[in-house]
């Protein structure tokens, strides 16, 4: 049996405004850095703006070392423990298992949107680009797509600069570079 999230099934309208009314980023760029739980992801959560609620909206992008493996999240921890909204680039097929969907259309492959249905249960869906097989390709390869494809699915702007946000990532070096440490520091070189 699936799970059930009560603070959305209880609050619906909320939820749905939360995920939909107008929200906005202010930072112009983002920077990955490695998650401390898992080695092979990368990671970074800034604080989005809502134009209705006041609680803290938090938006967070995350990157597998690999190729094509990326989600984004949107949670609110005044609200859920859970994300309440989320992209998947790639993984496994979600099955909708809701009674109301035809047993043929309940399974959603990735890329995908989740969400949650009025009964507080988890849903996946595809928008019209992502039922596109080439730009629902477009947009599994490359996360700055799919991050614009989010904003667009969620109602996030960017403010006055309008341009989608850039990612960037912030890999720590292995060893810090000083003329203390370069191992050619004081080395003659003979022509």
């Amino acid at each position: 049996m699936q799970r059930k999230n009560i603070e959305i099934k209880d609050d619906f309208e909320y939820f749905t405004e939360l995920t939909y009314g107008e929200k906005s980023v202010k930072e112009n760029s983002v920077y990955l850095e490695q998650k401390e739980t898992h080695k092979d992801w990368l990671s970074k959560t800034t604080s989005i703006e809502h134009s209705t609620i006041s609680e803290k909206v938090d938006l967070t992008i995350e990157r597998k070392k690999s190729f094509y493996k990326y989600g984004i999240k949107l949670a609110c921890k005044d609200f859920s423990n859970e994300p309440f909204f989320r992209f998947d680039s790639d993984g496994p097929a979600h099955r909708n298992t809701s009674s109301d969907i035809p047993l043929s259309e309940q399974k959603v492959t990735t890329p995908h949107f989740n969400s949650f249905d009025k009964n507080g249960f988890a849903i996946a869906y595809k928008t019209d680009v992502l039922k596109k097989d080439n730009e629902a390709k477009a947009i599994a390869e490359n996360i700055e797509f799919g991050l614009s494809h989010f904003f667009q699915e969620t109602n996030i702007n960017q403010g006055e600069n309008a341009n989608i946000l850039e990612i960037g990532l912030k890999i720590p070096e292995l060893f810090e570079y000083t003329t203390e440490t370069d191992p050619l520091n004081g080395v003659n070189f003979i022509n």
